[in-house]
């Protein structure tokens, strides 16, 4: 669709003129900044396939503006609808407007503490949120790892060694409290003002899960590739540091605040299968597997030290 119309399509579900667009990035969707009336805003276009994520996302953020939380907000259409669906040549879109927020990404360490207070109240405030949410369970965070590898062939002795600890892990968090996740809550998904204030953005995985997930994502100061002990203790400060603002909205039991490190090995499960999830079996080697494999065992070593 061209630029032309997609701002007189956009003009006629929203109470705005617009008349200047331009194209931002093409990834999962295709986003663009819009202007009208002198007020810039930012369009995304997503496949109709993610609907029920959009419609779970948007009712979060609506949610949370009614508590005037730092996160984007949704330009309804004149008749009060969060998106609208498009078709063209047979091919369904769903295209969700936004404000736009001016800002930048967070170096890293950067407010540590002023940002566990901005995460402490986004897991206050969902306490109270009545919406559906999916579920994230072990099949989530471990197993479906463990399946990809089997699928992509990889040395079942290896994949032995990726289970047990991934079931060690598992007996160390299943029974830690659940509730409000965001799922993916690392700086890329935090944007700061010139103003100071800091935004929460994409709320797309959000789930019932471990609130302390969101905590160790945050925290983590690890190198996701090169295993480093250095990690551990650069890990550790960046936590206690978090937990002053965190704590001043939400109570963690002895439990929840031992299982940062068992989180961290988690991680290395659930982020690598939702990668090749998205990019495909082929996008790593073995010998990015092994190299996975590695790191999981020296971290299981140090922890087992510390």
């Amino acid at each position: 669709m061209t630029d032309e119309k997609i701002l007189e399509k956009l003009s006629g579900f929203y109470s705005i003129k617009f008349d200047k667009i331009e194209f931002v990035r093409k990834g999962g969707s295709i986003t663009y900044c819009i202007w009208g009336l002198n007020k810039k805003y930012f369009l995304k276009i997503i496949p109709l396939v993610f609907i029920d994520t959009v419609r779970t996302s948007l009712d979060i953020l609506i949610y949370l503006e009614k508590f005037d939380f730092p996160s984007p907000r949704v330009i309804l259409t004149k008749d009060g609808f969060p998106y609208i669906e498009v078709e063209e040549y047979g091919n369904k879109t769903i295209w969700v407007l936004f404000n736009f927020i001016e800002g930048v990404e967070p170096d890293e360490g950067e407010n540590i503490e002023t940002i566990g207070d901005l995460v402490g109240r986004l897991h206050s405030i969902m306490k109270k949120y009545k919406g559906n949410l999916p579920e994230h369970d072990k099949d989530f965070f471990i197993d479906r790892y463990i399946n990809i590898l089997h699928k992509k062939n990889y040395n079942i002795n290896k994949i032995q060694l990726f289970r047990d600890y991934g079931d060690y892990l598992w007996e160390k968090v299943k029974n830690i409290p659940r509730g409000f996740a965001h799922g993916d809550l690392h700086r890329g998904n935090l944007l700061k003002e010139p103003n100071g204030i800091y935004n929460i953005l994409d709320f797309d995985t959000a789930s019932i899960a471990f609130p302390v997930y969101d905590i160790m994502v945050m925290c983590n100061s690890t190198d996701y590739f090169q295993f480093n002990e250095n990690g551990f203790h650069k890990s550790k400060r960046t936590y206690d540091t978090f937990l002053k603002g965190y704590t001043k909205h939400c109570t963690l039991t002895t439990n929840e605040l031992n299982v940062f490190y068992d989180f961290i090995g988690i991680y290395h499960y659930q982020l690598q299968a939702t990668i090749m999830e998205i990019y495909g079996l082929d996008c790593v080697d073995y010998k990015f597997l092994d190299n996975q494999l590695d790191w999981l065992m020296r971290w299981r070593e140090q922890c087992a030290r510390n």
